[in-house]
Order: C-alpha cells, then structure tokens, then sequence
C-alpha cells in the first residue's frame, strides 16, 4: 500500500514536471541553457520516470537514485554555463538566486527523502561542495568579494545539510527504539514455545470481557487440560512434549474463528476467550477443539485428549470469579474421566 501511493505521488510529480518543462519550452523567456540543454534532458528523464513506473514499478528505488544524479548534474551544469557567459561578475551573480541556491536546498530534500541518513548527508553535501568549486573558479579571478559572498551562501546550504541529518538520525533512532520497545512488549505477552498469548495478555483479554459483560456484552471462558500429559513428558521426553504443545496451538488455532483469544495459560493448560458468545455458544467452541485434538494423529503416533471446562461471564463477575467457575468446571471434566466438556457444576 505504501509503495503504491509513493507510485502514485511519483507519477503525479512527474506529470506535474512534464507539463513545465514543455511549458518553459514553448514561451522561449527562459536563458538558452535552460531551454536547449536543462529542460529538454529533465523532460528526457521524467519521460523514462514514467515509463518505469508503469511498466516496472518495482524499479522505483532506480528513479530516486538515478533522480539524484540528474538533477544534480542538470542543475550544477546549467548554473556553471550561465555563470560562464556573463562577463560581468555582478550579473553573474545574480543568476545564482533565486533557481540554482533553491535546486541545491531542493537536492539537500531529496537526499533526505530518498537515501539513509549517512548517504544522505554524503549526497546532501556533495552537491554543495561541488557548487562553491563552480562558484569560486568563476568569481575569483574577477571579483573575490561575490567568492567570499559565495562560500557563506553555500554555507547556509551546508547548515540545512547537517541539520537534515541530524533529524534523520534522530527519527532513525526513535524508529529503532520504537520498534525494540515493540519487541519488547510482544515478548511480554507472548508465550515462547508456541508463540501465543501468554497469562499476562490472557489476564488483559479477561479485564476486557469483564469489562464488556457491564456493556451488556456477552463472553465465554474454555479453559482446557491435555490429559496424561505428564505420560508423555516422562515416557518421551521433554522435547516430544513441546512438540505435542506446538501441535495442539496449530490444531486449535485452525478451529477457532479470529476474534476468540486463546493463549497458553501454564503448563499444560490453554484458554480461549470467545466474545459476543454465551454459555452454549461456548461449549459448541469446546466441543469443537475436543474433537479436533482427540482425532489429531500427533507427532510419533501419539494421540492426545483434552478436558474442558466452559464458562460464561455473568453480570458482576471478577476476572478471578470467572476463572475460578472455569477451573472448577475443568477438574469435574478430569473427575469424570477426561475427553469431555462440562459447562456447570454437579447438584450435591
């Protein structure tokens, strides 16, 4: 999406440039330069910049980078032509301001723009550089005032240059440190082995439907257990036992629709939070999973089972009072032997 509207804005700048070129062609009031040498080859590139971006839009980075170099080019030689056939020094001058000082701010931009930040300022103050050379084999010789004039002008671009850089460096370092404080919170929440939520971002999930079912909101709770997974551990080792985990995420993730939070609660154990489903809606879920689990053919030719306790959040409920129903409904599913779904506790 990004690089579509960067194609798009590239097509419009380029459309835009086109149209003022034939434009400065056609009214014949710009110097000679400009109109035999600057704007036909700058009406040339954006001819091939369009071209590009339609037939091979994938080769955008070329028009930036190739971009660069011809405007560059084009700018610093038309400025060295029109400085050399103005015999006089002050007219000369002139022809600096305001389009060759403005075309070499615009390249410190477009420097930023396109590359790094330390390309950027390589390329920002080369052109410069390059600039006040042209400038001072001109004005030297003839009038060393306008040189002294010249290197405090180029300065002021030089000075743009650093501080374009200095920008892109700090938002490169805000990008960074935003990017590892992202990092940062994701590993918070996630669980390592499988990669799913852990108990701290299932906890939020919970505050959330408790918060909701005060909304008016509905939400079930599936807490389940893989059964005799201790068997496994200890028959197989630990590592067959991350894989039965790994499997048993894959297996539930493709049975759950995407708005159902489920994450790895500890262990063995799993939670699923189902909004906008009750009580019913919740066991279907569970049902779902236990028969999704109990007809997988696990890694080594194990198979597995689940126990599944099913609540749902109910008007003045605590996240505890919510997890407390659903662990007690999960142990009477254990009690009555496993692979089942209980949604309410036994009469006494």
């Amino acid at each position: 999406m990004r690089g579509q509207v960067r194609r798009r804005v590239y097509l419009a700048i380029a459309g835009l440039g086109l149209a003022g070129c034939a434009w400065q062609i056609a009214r014949g009031r710009a110097p000679e330069v400009e109109r035999v040498f600057t704007f036909p080859l700058l009406a040339a590139f954006l001819l091939a910049a369009v071209a590009l971006l339609v037939w091979f839009p994938a080769r955008i980075r070329w028009i930036e980078v190739v971009g660069f170099v011809v405007l560059g080019t084009v700018w610093l030689t038309t400025a060295a032509v029109q400085l050399a056939r103005t015999p006089d020094a002050a007219d000369a001058w002139l022809t600096l301001f305001p389009g060759p000082f403005a075309n070499l701010c615009l390249l410190v931009v477009l420097a930023h723009l396109w590359f790094d930040a330390r390309w950027a300022l390589v390329a920002s103050l080369l052109a410069p550089a390059l600039a006040l050379a042209v400038g001072l084999v001109r004005f030297l010789p003839d009038d060393p005032g306008y040189a002294v004039d010249l290197v405090g002008a180029i300065g002021y671009v030089a000075v743009l240059a650093m501080l374009a850089f200095l920008m892109a460096r700090s938002k490169e370092a805000l990008a960074r440190s935003r990017a590892e404080a992202s990092r940062l919170r994701e590993l918070a929440h996630t669980d390592v082995l499988t990669g799913l939520p852990n108990r701290r971002r299932l906890m939020e999930a919970l505050h959330v439907a408790v918060q909701d079912r005060r909304a008016d909101g509905r939400t079930a709770v599936v807490l389940f257990d893989l059964d005799h997974f201790k068997g496994v551990n200890d028959r197989y080792g630990h590592d067959v036992g991350d894989l039965v985990l790994q499997e048993v995420t894959d297996v539930v993730l493709a049975s759950l629709r995407p708005d159902a939070v489920f994450g790895r609660w500890g262990g063995e154990e799993f939670l699923v939070v189902v909004p906008q489903a009750g009580l019913d809606d919740g066991a279907a879920v569970a049902e779902r999973l236990r028969t999704a689990i109990s007809s997988h053919p696990f890694s080594g030719g194990l198979s597995m089972t689940a126990s599944f306790g099913v609540s749902a959040v109910a008007d003045g409920d605590s996240v505890d009072a919510v997890l407390l129903r659903a662990d007690r409904l999960l142990y009477v599913a254990k009690d009555s032997g496993r692979d089942l779904v209980v949604t309410r506790l036994p009469r006494r």
